[in-house]
């Protein structure tokens, strides 16, 4: 077949043209610092690039669920401390009225610190994170004590999806706490029927074995807390640790080898230079002064 001066100058404008759409990929891959900047770059490796990053999106999601499930269970642990406190507080009070040598006066004065302790109680029975309600099961904008009574029925876990399947429950069900019965009574109550007693001038020594199985379960509880908080801090090293070796994949994936880059755009650079220099013998200087 004989070969045309237009024949030649098309395949000298065609391999100038790859030859530059060469150089701007790689132009493209220093600036952006990626290998793959578009699916038709690679195909296959676009497709691994989408599903790290997709899996990364998701492990940064359970792992915002996991903090926050944690910030609700070390809130909820506070709060429990506070109402240890207390009851340590109302049984030192009682044991005090109790030792058969305090006078009416005396008496009355432990009574209203009673009170005073039974109001603390209700206040840290409608502990808030925020303005969600830590013992009110899932009611969470609900008060959960009201006119002197734990009033809420709500006993539903709060759940946080951490993992793929993974549910953790991060409250404590207010109930099993402040309605706990020992003797016909919760804890409420126990602490209202000392104050009675002693404003009285009655010993309120039968209701410290009360107080200590309420405390007991109160420690039981606390229990829960530390145990769901230990798992839950186990479960952020995790993801943690999952979310560095997904990066790591997608960096090996699509980050661009910056020196491989430079060197390749710089052997197409002497590529481009060669064809220019071979297309301006083959063809009319006119044209190839057009394409430099």
């Amino acid at each position: 077949m004989r070969v045309t001066q237009n024949m030649l100058s098309t395949q000298v404008i065609r391999n100038i043209q790859t030859n530059y759409r060469a150089m701007s990929k790689y132009q493209e891959q220093v600036s952006s610092g990626k290998a793959i900047n578009r699916v038709s770059d690679d195909p296959v490796k676009s497709v691994q690039i989408m599903s790290h990053r997709s899996a990364l999106m998701e492990t940064e999601q359970f792992k915002r669920n996991a903090e926050d499930g944690l910030t609700w269970l070390e809130t909820t642990d506070r709060s429990l401390d506070d109402l240890t406190q207390v009851m340590q507080k109302v049984r030192e009070l009682t044991v005090q009225g109790s030792n058969g040598v305090n006078n009416k006066d005396s008496l009355e004065t432990i009574a209203m610190e009673l009170k005073a302790l039974k109001g603390n109680i209700g206040d840290i029975a409608n502990a808030r994170l925020g303005d969600r309600y830590l013992f009110a099961g899932t009611a969470t904008d609900t008060a959960p004590f009201e006119n002197g009574e734990f009033v809420s029925k709500n006993g539903d876990s709060l759940s946080w999806n951490v993992g793929q399947g993974i549910y953790m429950k991060v409250n404590v069900n207010g109930s099993d706490i402040f309605n706990f019965q020992s003797g016909g009574l919760n804890l409420l109550e126990t602490v209202g029927k000392i104050a009675g007693e002693l404003e009285s001038g009655n010993d309120p020594q039968q209701y410290l074995d009360h107080l200590d199985k309420q405390m007991s379960n109160l420690l039981a509880q606390r229990s829960i807390v530390g145990s769901n908080v230990n798992q839950l801090e186990m479960m952020v090293n995790r993801l943690d640790q999952t979310m560095l070796s997904t990066k790591s994949m997608l960096s090996k994936t699509e980050d661009a080898d910056l020196a491989e880059i430079i060197t390749n755009f710089t052997t197409q650079q002497t590529i481009l230079n060669a064809a220019l220099s071979s297309g301006a013998k083959a063809i009319q200087p006119t044209l190839v002064d057009f394409l430099r």
